[in-house]
């Protein structure tokens, strides 16, 4: 599903706020099809030969710029992927499921302000009142069967709805809802079976009647491993010493509405075409599926109804990940400027990380942001200059360099942002915005915010303090207990941390990004050298480290460890 836990799942962008980076995007050009050797260059480096790989497809304003597979299909056999070969897509699922939920909503057959009470009676939502539209935003509070090991323990399990919903029960909330913003695999299970109470069909025979056929997604269908399906591929996993693994079977009643589902880059290109032409729902339902929900305190969630929202290169774009055992998979599009990006992978490596795929296709295609460069008067920065405070413990630093505004993380270096305005800067490279909201009397700003696209909005406070607190003393670790913590951490489907004993220490290293320092700050509990981030691993009776948490910006991010 998705994150933070992560089999069948979408990206958790925010976590990659570990580190900030990106590749600067390329100069535009008034061809785009001149981009596709430079695409197929970085896709040949990406997934080699003889390796599990991908099928990838790109599309600009109609126009096919690469439809290609790369890597192997069947290691055993030596089958090379082809761009048709259908693939689990783990979360990709939850869009079909939104658009089903609209379709039911345009034929009055039900409300997004419903409380999910009223189809499932059983679900505990300690007396709120839990609407279809919290439950599609994943601002519910309800928390994600997904995250219990209790659950990761019986991946072989037939599950039913009742079954996945005994791993919460009786467990607090996440938050109030709509006060918050969490990825939460239940609530789009839930949505599965309102669509089965309400339709009077299983889920597998609603999306197959309402939508793969009105789309003529012939290759696409709930996934059944006893069933022969014509052109699927097995998934394969990361083993030990570098070894690769054909995946662990997963009962597919357990991902249902959440991530159940196959399809290819062929189909996915067809179901964003028959949303495009209105085909399977009305375009201002739709609408409301490509816009951010907004958090009780004005917070943009960065996510729609089973779409990441978010922009790349400037432009607006709705994104989603999968993560399932053996694949991740990754979609993208940019309405304005006609792109779709597909990446298909048969393997949940961390290292193929087909969301950083695309979204460098895309900088590929786009080029660089058409907005950027407003002069801001050097006075006007001054006011924004200062140390910024994240409830709890997180902070950084707005200064002004050379008549530039910089982001300075602690123990980070200075990262240049461009105006787009006197009131909003972005950081070119990957579109993380800072906007300004309050100024106090004499001008002087006291509030901003910041947002990582695809990920939800954080505000800040100007803070009184420095922006690093002094050094603590430091605390030794025995080198075995440091060892027994290295290994790799999956906090959300594609997206793994990768925790190495380098000497008398430890770094951790998120997927496509640099590794940090990690300092002790007791035997369990590490402190992250370049942000405000603790990480906590976590054992079982034996004393075998089983996970571990990631705490940062006031959400805690568990994360199973897999080797």
């Amino acid at each position: 599903m998705k994150m933070p836990r992560p089999h069948f799942g979408a990206v958790l962008f925010a976590v990659g706020s570990l580190l900030a980076g990106g590749a600067e995007p390329v100069p535009p050009t008034a061809d785009a099809a001149g981009r596709a050797p430079q695409i197929d260059d970085v896709l040949t480096r990406a997934f080699p030969a003889d390796a599990p790989g991908a099928a990838v497809l790109v599309v600009s304003r109609g126009e096919v710029l690469l439809r290609k597979g790369y890597g192997t299909a069947n290691l055993e056999l030596g089958v090379p992927v082809r761009p048709e070969h259908v693939f689990r897509i783990g979360s990709i699922t939850k869009q079909f499921t939104a658009v089903a939920i609209l379709q039911l909503a345009e034929a009055g057959k039900l409300s997004l302000e419903d409380d999910v009470t009223k189809y499932v009676p059983e679900v505990e939502t300690h007396g709120e009142k839990v609407t279809l539209a919290h439950l599609l935003t994943h601002t519910s509070g309800i928390p994600s069967f997904t995250d219990e090991p209790a659950w990761r323990a019986a991946p072989r399990e037939d599950m039913s709805l009742a079954r996945e919903l005994s791993f919460i029960k009786g467990k607090p909330r996440k938050f109030a809802p709509g006060t918050g913003w969490q990825y939460c695999n239940t609530g789009y299970r839930l949505l599965g079976e309102v669509i089965e109470k309400v339709s009077g069909q299983s889920y597998a025979a609603y999306v197959e009647e309402k939508i793969f056929r009105p789309a003529g997604m012939t290759h696409s269908s709930y996934d059944d491993p006893r069933r022969m399906i014509a052109g699927r591929i097995p998934g394969y996993s990361p083993g030990p010493e570098g070894r690769t693994l054909n995946a662990e079977f997963v009962s597919m009643t357990q991902p249902h509405a959440a991530g159940a589902l196959l399809s290819n880059v062929d189909d996915l290109w067809r179901w964003e075409q028959a949303l495009a032409n209105g085909k399977l729902v009305r375009t201002d339902l739709l609408a409301r599926a490509y816009t951010e929900a907004r958090l009780a305190d004005g917070r943009r969630a960065g996510y729609g109804f089973g779409w990441s929202v978010g922009s790349i290169a400037g432009r607006a774009a709705v994104a989603h990940g999968g993560g399932i055992q053996g694949f991740s998979t990754y979609v993208l599009r940019v309405p304005d400027a006609g792109l779709f990006v597909a990446v298909l992978c048969n393997s949940n490596h961390p290292k193929l990380a087909p969301g950083a795929a695309a979204t460098r296709i895309a900088n590929l295609v786009l080029g660089r942001r058409p907005d950027v460069g407003v002069a801001v008067p050097e006075e006007v920065l001054a006011r924004i200059a200062g140390v910024y405070s994240i409830p709890p413990n997180d902070r950084f630093e707005l200064a002004v360099q050379e008549g530039r505004l910089v982001a300075i993380r602690a123990g980070g270096s200075p990262v240049s942002l461009a105006a787009v305005s006197a009131e909003e800067f972005v950081v070119p490279a990957n579109d993380m915005t800072y906007r300004i909201l309050a100024r106090d009397p004499e001008g002087r700003v006291v509030r901003v915010a910041f947002q990582r696209p695809f990920s939800q909005e954080y505000f800040a406070d100007r803070f009184a303090g420095p922006l690093e607190d002094p050094a603590k003393p430091a605390v030794v670790v025995a080198a075995a207990t440091l060892a027994s913590y290295a290994g790799e951490y999956e906090l959300a489907p594609n997206f793994i941390l990768t925790v190495r004993q380098v000497g008398d220490s430890l770094t951790a290293q998120g997927t496509g990004q640099g590794a940090t320092n990690l300092i002790a700050e007791s035997t369990t509990r590490f402190r992250v050298k370049q942000v405000k981030a603790e990480i906590e691993f976590k054992t079982d009776e034996t004393g075998r480290v089983t996970g571990l948490v990631l705490f940062q910006n006031g959400q805690e991010m568990p994360g199973r460890r897999k080797n």
